[in-house]
């Protein structure tokens, strides 16, 4: 509540939501969103944060202290990704809506899982079976 109140929505919206959806599930959607978001927006961080480590060591040559501008500059960033962080989690917490999910027409074991085609796939490249492994690594010794 208080990350949308900060971000700028009303109470009422936020209530009005929570009749929507249901309290129960609201608390759910809330944790996944927020999780999702704040992961994604780490990992963005993250790779800013290698980038301004690359930028600040060419600011020696302009006598300025590295390491001191690479503190200001990270405590500048780290602030922006908290106010981006929380208007993105209050906003696709007020813009959501649940659907019914369809139900599925064929059954799991109608479908083959893989098909192997021995002639046409190397040791090396990825296996059919969709580990993400090798050929080699995976289902070579079984079929190969």
């Amino acid at each position: 509540m208080d990350i949308i109140l900060k971000v700028g929505f009303k109470k009422e919206d936020y209530e009005k939501k929570e009749k929507e959806i249901g309290k129960e599930h609201l608390s759910e959607i809330e944790k996944f969103i927020s999780l999702r978001i704040m992961d994604s927006f780490w990992i963005e961080h993250l790779e800013n944060m290698e980038y301004l480590r690359e930028a600040v060591k060419l600011r020696a040559y302009g006598q300025r202290d590295p390491l001191v501008e690479y503190k200001s500059e990270g405590h500048k960033m780290f602030k922006k990704l908290l106010s981006v962080t929380e208007s993105a989690i209050a906003n696709t917490i007020l813009r959501i809506s649940l659907k019914e999910a369809p139900l599925p027409t064929q059954t799991i074991t109608s479908q083959p899982v893989f098909q192997i085609k021995k002639s046409k796939i190397g040791r090396n490249d990825p296996c059919p079976c969709g580990s993400g492994k090798k050929y080699k690594k995976c289902c070579w010794p079984k079929y190969g």
